[in-house]
């Protein structure tokens, strides 16, 4: 990275909008990268700097570069609940079902930490619900996880398949299951999770039960035997 171009990043990550727009006068490159493939749009992003999104995105800086991991900026700002980036970015042709290395997107990361109004947003702009990663694991199965209830139950009123299993055949029941809150698997099980779907080892939702929940939940998931 050459001086020009390190003074601007340096001055995009530090929001200094001043310098930044200097740079760029003189001719920095608005998406050079770092040593991680980072650009300083990915950095603004997830900082959520909104002012410095906007200068950079204004002077066309391009919204879908991969990282090091291939994160992009749109990921950065999804999963760390700055909505109005979110929209920015998708304005600007940012690729919505983008995964990652891991075969995540921008909606598993928003869906994990609870932030129920990105979710809304992203799905109302082509999110798929149901991708899973590189384990198996959807949008579903990561708000069950983290017990985000209100991403759990705005991805079921939107069509999110309840009985999907992960590469293990773990379902977001199981999951949720072992966390051992009696009203998270009510609310699957009236949305049609289905208790006698089993895993790879061919567990069912309740042997996911831990000792100290069992009593009180082996009526809601005890499968009759024919």
């Amino acid at each position: 990275m050459g001086e020009l171009d390190l003074k601007f990043f340096e001055a995009a990550v530090a929001r200094d909008l001043k310098t930044v727009k200097d740079c760029l006068d003189a001719g920095a490159n608005i998406d050079v990268v770092n040593a991680d493939k980072r650009t300083a749009l990915m950095r603004t992003a997830k900082r959520g700097y909104t002012d410095v999104v906007n200068l950079l995105v204004d002077h066309n800086a391009k919204t879908n570069l991969l990282d090091i991991n291939n994160k992009t900026a749109l990921m950065g700002a999804a999963k760390n609940g700055h909505r109005e980036i979110v929209e920015i970015l998708v304005s600007k042709n940012a690729v919505v079902n983008q995964s990652d290395y891991r075969g995540r997107t921008a909606l598993m990361r928003a869906a994990f930490l609870g932030h129920v109004d990105i979710v809304e947003y992203l799905v109302e702009h082509n999110a798929d619900i149901n991708v899973a990663d590189d384990k198996g694991r959807t949008a579903l199965m990561d708000a069950v996880i983290a017990l985000q209830v209100d991403v759990i139950n705005y991805l079921i009123e939107q069509g999110a398949q309840i009985n999907a299993q992960d590469y293990n055949g773990v379902t977001a029941l199981m999951r949720a299951s072992y966390s051992g809150y009696p009203e998270l698997i009510k609310l699957l099980l009236d949305a049609g999770a289905d208790k006698t779907l089993l895993d790879n080892d061919n567990n069912l939702a309740i042997h996911y039960v831990r000792g100290h929940s069992f009593e009180e939940l082996k009526p809601l998931l005890k499968v009759e035997e024919d």
